[in-house]
């Protein structure tokens, strides 16, 4: 029996000291610990993700059930049209304020409706809102339009709310699409994202808006074609979305992070968000809900500290312990061959990280260099894409055949010395944009951006940096500023550039005392024009204006165009007396106004038209330049009144309701001083 247990235990001891078994133990309880570590991890994952699931199941029918409050809100301001034969501007008033909505239904921005106004009863509806106390409203946008859909009441009529008094939304597409499907429905419509009237410059939110169609009360109701026929307008309510959802969501949610987006969860779709910049979580789940006939996507997040409170550290227990136990063993029987196996990777990994490297710079965006920290750019190092940045190869400037400063412009070569010797003073980066003329004779914009490295002393040894192409940038630059501040059509400056270019004609007049005035120039019967023979012939003569509107002042003057057949002149420098100043502004006028009295060759076509002209003067900050606009707007609606063809001049009229504005003639080319200026007969008309 002795020596039999002898010889076993031998082979027990020669199995266990092979390389091979130790790899065998090795391999099984390896898997053996994932296995554990995997079923305990999946455990209180799954723990964790049911009560994530729990909690926005939760949140999900908080903002439903908020929403539908939202819209029987709407359904009562309904039946309170069905109730009355009118509803009254303090009857509504008095509906929304019985609410309470800021108490009770916190984050909505107002409740409102919108009158259905067909374009033959346009008149009659701004003369009866206007009759009301607001002598200023008017629908916006202008233009005309079969139908209208003007706010006439939004309470609480605040300041921010009155921004969005008399605004059309049918003249939006997408408020008009969420109108549209309310209308042949009968039922609550939610729109897609908007930006509202009502925001400002500062805190601009996504908005959207609930429609509720108002029907007449003794039409039949029954088809799409009866509802469309029995619109009255509707009563909606506007939303600013952040506001609306931090009230749900914003301080009493622990456990999720929550995006809400309009339709597929698209960044360009994104309505709110709890979190600035969504993290990637270890809990997620999107939830589609349907609102208004509207599809919303909300999509969770789980918070850091969420998952610190469900998260256990017994998965990695038993991972990081089973793991190094294992480790141990396997150690002690190879600790020769995995020093020599990890000398091996990592000689293999610096090789790697060194050809990475390589390959990296030679592929970077642009050029990138090593150069001594002197203004004769000697390189140590270049990329190879310095040849199709200047047409010349890398070795040519490494070997010193070639100087790069030779393609850089003259007009730019003080600049960039100037810029790295500054850098090298004071041991900062720099960063330079100029210009480089190619082998072949071409120019090039880049922009240079480099570190200077130094020794120990503190000298200087060379400057690391690249140079990228930014032509293409440089190009849309220009062509994006063009279209901020340039009408496309006339190549004048639009109402953007025009505001400013008042705004500082306002504070040069205030400093200088020096009077300026405002011209807004209409075309008379310019819709015919469009009518009779198209768009194309209607821009023709919108760019003659132009050129003539163009030549007929000084090149110190500006000339803008609002849109359509609007154009407005600005000009300076008219003198230190507003009399004086009118004058002369109307001898410009009556200027503009033998010019645009010519007739127009356009293609085919001879066309002859005429301008209304308002005129309105200015000195010193007393007014603001949307102010001078409508004044002289006004002078010009008189002007259309008295026959057009004519200038009239902005005054107030005292005898008037209110601060009415009237306008008085100008004077006739030739006749430019005293009174008379501004009460002298215009000249005879042109044709209309």
């Amino acid at each position: 029996m002795l020596p039999d247990s002898t010889s076993t235990s031998r082979q027990v001891r020669r199995v266990l000291n092979q390389t091979s078994t130790a790899w065998v133990v090795l391999g099984v309880s390896l898997i053996l610990t994932v296995i554990s570590w995997q079923f305990s991890a999946h455990a209180f994952f799954k723990r964790g993700q049911d009560r994530f699931l729990f909690r926005i199941e939760k949140e999900t029918v908080t903002l439903i059930s908020r929403m539908q409050a939202y819209e029987q809100v709407l359904l009562g301001a309904r039946a309170l049209f069905a109730a009355s034969d009118e509803v009254t501007r303090g009857d509504w008033y008095a509906y929304v304020e019985g609410l309470s909505i800021n108490e009770n239904l916190p984050g909505i921005q107002g409740t409102g409706y919108a009158q259905l106004v067909r374009a033959e009863d346009k008149a009659s509806h701004l003369q009866t809102v206007r009759a009301q106390g607001f002598p200023y409203y008017d629908i916006e946008p202008k233009g005309d339009r079969e139908t209208f859909t003007p706010i006439v009441y939004l309470e609480p009529f605040d300041e921010r709310n009155r921004r969005a008094f008399g605004f059309d939304m049918f003249s939006d597409p997408v408020r008009r699409e969420a109108m549209e499907r309310a209308r042949d429905t009968g039922w609550p419509a939610l729109s897609g994202k908007v930006t509202l009237v009502q925001e400002t410059q500062e805190d601009v939110q996504p908005g959207f808006l609930i429609y509720l169609p108002v029907y007449h009360n003794q039409m039949p109701q029954d088809s799409v074609a009866q509802r469309r026929a029995a619109l009255l307008g509707f009563v909606y309510s506007p939303f600013r979305a952040h506001d609306l959802m931090r009230g749900l969501f914003g301080e009493r949610d622990e456990d999720t992070e929550i995006e809400l987006f309009d339709g597929t969860p698209e960044p360009a779709n994104l309505l709110f968000s709890t979190s600035q910049k969504v993290r990637k979580a270890r809990h997620n789940a999107d939830k589609q809900i349907r609102i208004g006939g509207r599809e919303w996507t909300l999509r969770f997040h789980s918070r850091p500290e969420y998952e610190i409170a469900t998260v256990s550290v017994q998965p990695w227990i038993i991972l990081f312990g089973g793991t190094a136990l294992n480790l141990l063993l396997f150690a002690v029987m190879f600790s020769n061959a995995r020093h020599v196996k990890r000398m091996d990777a990592a000689a293999l990994t610096l090789a790697q990280s060194r050809d990475r490297y390589l390959n990296l710079v030679d592929n970077v965006p642009g050029t990138v260099f090593r150069s001594e920290p002197k203004s004769t750019w000697r390189f140590h190092h270049l990329s190879p894409s310095i040849g199709a940045l200047t047409g010349e190869p890398a070795d040519a400037f490494l070997e010193g055949r070639v100087s790069y400063a030779r393609f850089i412009h003259p007009d730019d070569t003080a600049g960039v010395k100037s810029s790295i010797d500054a850098a090298l003073r004071a041991g900062t980066p720099y960063e330079v944009e100029y210009r480089i003329r190619q082998q072949n004779g071409r120019l090039r914009w880049v922009s240079e951006r480099g570190r200077t490295s130094y020794d120990d002393s503190g000298k200087a040894q060379w400057i690391d940096g690249v140079i990228i192409d930014i032509t293409e940038r440089k190009l849309a630059e220009t062509a994006i500023r063009e279209l901020a501040f340039y009408d496309p059509l006339t190549r004048l400056p639009n109402r953007r550039l025009l505001d400013d270019r008042l705004r500082h004609a306002l504070l040069a007049s205030e400093r200088s005392r020096c009077c300026g005035a405002v011209l807004f120039i209409d075309l008379d019967n310019f819709k015919p024009l469009n009518d009779n023979h198209g768009h194309e012939v209607g821009d023709m003569m919108l760019c003659e204006v132009a050129h003539r509107l163009y030549d007929a002042v000084r090149e110190s003057d500006t000339v803008a165009r609002l849109g359509g057949d609007e154009f407005v002149v600005m000009i300076e420098n008219l003198g230190m007396d507003c009399s004086e100043a009118t004058v002369k502004a109307c001898q410009v006028a009556n200027k503009i106004l033998t010019a645009l009295n010519r007739e127009y060759r356009l293609g085919e076509h001879v066309h002859c038209s005429t301008p209304s002209i308002g005129l309105t003067t200015f000195c010193g900050l007393g007014r603001s330049a949307g102010q001078l606009i409508r004044e002289a707007d006004h002078a010009m609606y008189r002007a259309k009144e008295a026959g057009r063809n004519t200038v009239r001049v902005f005054e107030y009229d005292s005898t008037a309701a209110g601060d009415e504005a009237s306008g008085k003639r100008c004077a006739p080319p030739g006749q430019t001083s005293g009174s008379d200026a501004a009460t002298a007969d215009p000249e005879p008309k042109g044709p209309q």
